[in-house]
């Protein structure tokens, strides 16, 4: 297993978008992504990434940081095409996320994901990190009641727990519906 992780810009961006639709379909999907993927004035630092497999786009992978919270590094649009899982592709893209945050300076690691993607799950406790329910009153129900958010330290103290900050959810779901 050869990964090299390409980041994503103008010439490569169809691709990047036609990988996260495939792994993710939403309606309007290519729109939504491109806008997840743009560094947007709350956002201090976005950058994503094709994963390929010698010359095969696998999947797609990123990191974000939040203005209001410079020392967490968050997983961005984190995917593999259907017929790469269960191969040791997402584990070793999430080993360069976690070590691209690490090389930024950041002192943790968060996702955040919905309760019904088990294979996810699954990695993220495999790897180790600390699990949250979210709940924040600016949020919808139906966020607070699906979302979770995982967390590890990169540093010698404990994870510093979420405690139901606010992320914005709320406005990111309706954008891409």
């Amino acid at each position: 297993m050869d990964l090299k992780y390409v980041e994503i810009n103008n010439s490569n961006l169809d691709l990047a978008a036609k990988i996260q639709n495939t792994i993710f379909p939403l309606e309007d999907g290519r729109q939504n992504y491109i806008e997840g993927i743009t560094k947007d004035s709350y956002r201090k630092e976005m950058i994503n990434y094709i994963v390929y497999d010698n010359e095969i786009p696998i999947g797609v992978v990123g990191l974000y940081s939040y203005n209001e919270y410079p020392l967490d590094a968050w997983l961005s649009w984190f995917g593999v095409l259907q017929e790469y899982r269960r191969k040791g592709y997402g584990s070793k893209m999430f080993d360069f996320f976690e070590s691209l945050a690490l090389e930024k300076g950041y002192n943790q690691i968060r996702v955040y994901t919905d309760d019904n993607f088990d294979k996810a799950i699954l990695l993220y406790e495999k790897k180790k990190m600390i699990k949250e329910f979210y709940n924040n009153e600016l949020e919808s129900e139906e966020i607070n009641n699906s979302t979770i958010i995982y967390s590890k330290s990169l540093i010698t103290e404990q994870v510093e727990k979420w405690n139901n900050k606010f992320l914005g959810l709320t406005m990111q779901s309706e954008k891409e519906k």
